[in-house]
């Protein structure tokens, strides 16, 4: 399943967990505005998406990604860049 896909249903889970829909997730998707996460649900989210993903990126911050998570996109960019580098032998994070 594509990375955004995942993370579109990881939000749609951690929604239908306390009874709230959003049929529809898209990147340009602010996750408390449009989709009414608040900072419990996105913890929620982050675990769900580090156990389905197997990475923790805000562990340790990579260069290059957002300092402050407000949409979806946010955290996609947060999680393909974590991919990325974890497919990388021999490359450490770099601390923003």
């Amino acid at each position: 399943m594509p990375l955004a896909d995942s993370i579109a249903a990881t939000i749609r889970a951690v929604l239908h967990d306390t009874g709230r829909e959003a049929p529809v997730v898209e990147a340009s998707m602010l996750l408390a505005a449009d989709l009414g996460l608040d900072s419990l649900d996105l913890a929620q989210t982050i675990v769900l998406l580090e156990r389905s993903l197997g990475l923790d990126p805000f562990r340790t911050p990579l260069a290059g990604t957002p300092r402050v998570v407000r949409s979806v996109a946010d955290l996609i960019s947060i999680y393909a860049v974590a991919l990325a580098a974890a497919q990388q032998p021999g490359v450490e994070p770099q601390n923003i």
